[in-house]
């Protein structure tokens, strides 16, 4: 006795796929999300030699000092917060040295001036 198969049927909808206009929504916010995060890196990241230093808020309050004079630039002033400080070097590549000597974040000098000084009173 012999025994044959026969091949399976494939059922196919009628109804042609629909996305849905939340998917497309999601796609376009997605896109725009990235391009912000783009042009927003792009203004941040220190061009001039002026840059603003940001250590982890743990360490030691003298580690954003350190830090600078390690990566061969000179502390211009403080900013309210023990782990911040404003820094100049006209070195290339600061940013990156910075970076090598423990420093958490390294943005634009020209963001300083959303920063304090001196602590509020």
């Amino acid at each position: 006795m012999q025994f044959t198969s026969k091949p399976a049927r494939t059922v196919q909808s009628s109804k042609p796929s629909v996305s849905s206009p939340g998917r497309g929504l999601a796609a376009i916010g997605l896109n725009l999300g990235i391009i912000l995060v783009v042009l927003a890196a792009a203004a941040i990241v220190p061009t001039s030699g002026r840059a603003l230093v940001i250590v982890p808020p743990w360490s030691d309050p003298a580690r954003v000092t350190q830090v600078i004079r390690d990566a061969g630039g000179s502390y211009v002033n403080g900013t309210g917060a023990a782990y911040a400080a404003i820094a100049q070097s006209d070195t290339s590549g600061f940013a990156l040295k910075l970076f090598r000597s423990g420093a958490l974040l390294v943005l634009d000098g020209r963001l300083a001036s959303f920063c304090r000084s001196t602590p509020a009173q």
